[in-house]
C-alpha cells in the first residue's frame, strides 16, 4: 500500500495535532482508520466527517492510490476569470464589496442581488470579540465554482460572484459576499439565497469565535452563524 497525503482542518486538525500527514491505505475508509489508530482523538468527530479525494467529495469506499490527497472535513459552518459568468475566490485580505458589485453583470441586467455576511458582536446571547476563518482553499474554490456553474446552467442569471475571506476578522468585517446579476429580480434574489445556503452546507470553511471565556469552533450542527441574515 502506497502512502497518501492526508489533510485535516479546523477542530479536527486541533485534535490530530497536525494539518498534514502521510498515511497508508487502499480505500478512504482504511486511510481514516489508520489516522484514528495514530490519533485516537480524531474519532470524536467520526460521525460528522466528510471525505474528499483530490479536491472532490467522495465516498468512504473510494479506492485511493499513491500520490492522492485525501482530506477529512469536519462540518462547515484565487482563480479568477473576468470573462467567465462565474467568479469565485478565497482571500485573506478585506473584501472590496463595492468593486465586486461594480464588476458584476452586463448591460442587459436590471437586477443585482447582493448578500454580505459580516461578523457580529454576539452569538446566541454571548459576546463575540472576533472570528477566525479557516478553509481548504483549493477545494473551497472548486465547490464555490460548482455552485455558480449549476446556477448559471439553470438559466435566468447572467453572472455570479462568490468571495470568501479567511484569517482573523474583526467585528463588522465582511466574511462572505455573493453577488448575482440577472435581467430580472425574480431570478436574481432566489439564486443569491440558494447560493448562500449551498456555500454554508458544502464549502469547506470553518469558523472559530473568540469569546471572553475562550475560543470555540462553530459548525452547522449548532445552527448558529456570525453572518447577518
Amino acid at each position: 500500500m502506497d502512502d497518501v497525503t492526508v489533510l485535516v482542518f479546523g477542530p479536527l486538525r486541533e485534535r490530530v495535532g497536525v494539518g498534514e500527514i502521510r498515511v497508508a491505505g487502499t480505500t478512504v475508509q482504511e486511510v481514516w482508520d489508520e489516522l484514528v489508530r495514530r490519533h485516537p482523538a480524531a474519532a470524536v468527530d467520526a460521525g460528522s466527517i466528510r471525505a474528499a479525494r483530490n479536491l472532490g467529495y467522495c465516498e468512504w469506499n473510494t479506492v485511493v492510490q499513491g500520490g492522492d490527497t485525501i482530506a477529512f472535513i469536519p462540518p462547515v459552518a484565487g482563480g479568477r476569470d473576468d470573462a467567465s459568468p462565474v467568479r469565485v475566490w478565497i482571500t485573506d485580505t478585506p473584501i472590496d464589496i463595492a468593486a465586486v458589485i461594480a464588476s458584476s453583470g452586463t448591460s442587459r441586467d436590471g437586477a443585482v442581488a447582493t448578500f454580505v455576511g459580516r461578523v457580529r458582536d454576539h452569538n446566541d446571547g454571548v459576546a463575540v470579540q472576533r472570528m477566525d476563518y479557516e478553509a481548504y482553499a483549493e477545494m473551497a474554490e472548486a465547490e464555490m465554482r460548482s455552485i455558480g456553474d449549476a446556477l448559471v446552467a439553470r438559466g435566468g442569471i447572467s453572472t455570479i460572484t462568490i468571495v470568501h475571506r479567511v484569517g482573523a476578522l474583526l467585528i463588522g468585517d465582511a466574511s462572505v459576499v455573493v453577488v448575482v446579476a440577472a435581467p430580472h429580480r425574480d431570478t436574481a434574489f432566489p439564486a443569491c439565497q440558494e447560493a448562500l445556503e449551498l456555500i454554508k452546507s458544502t464549502v469547506p470553511v470553518w469558523k472559530r469565535e473568540h469569546r471572553p471565556d475562550g475560543a470555540i469552533w462553530v459548525d452547522a450542527r449548532h445552527r448558529s452563524s456570525q453572518e447577518a441574515g
